[in-house]
């Protein structure tokens, strides 16, 4: 026959969890990564018209 455990011994020890686990997570370092404004050129007075749906697609590397 298996016995429970009282409810305020559970409670207990999710309260002392949860304390723990936000206390590790203040202690955990954080990174800020900086973000650039992004650049908008004036548009052109005679802007051509895209052709077709064309993406500029490229890589971006953040070093850390």
């Amino acid at each position: 026959m298996k016995t429970m455990l009282p409810d305020y011994i559970i409670y207990d020890q999710l309260k002392k969890e949860r304390a723990r686990q936000q206390e590790q997570a203040e202690q955990r370092p954080q990174l800020e990564i900086p973000r650039p404004l992004p650049y908008w050129p004036e548009q052109e007075r005679e802007s051509p018209k895209p052709s077709e749906d064309r993406a500029e697609r490229g890589v971006e590397i953040i070093q850390m």
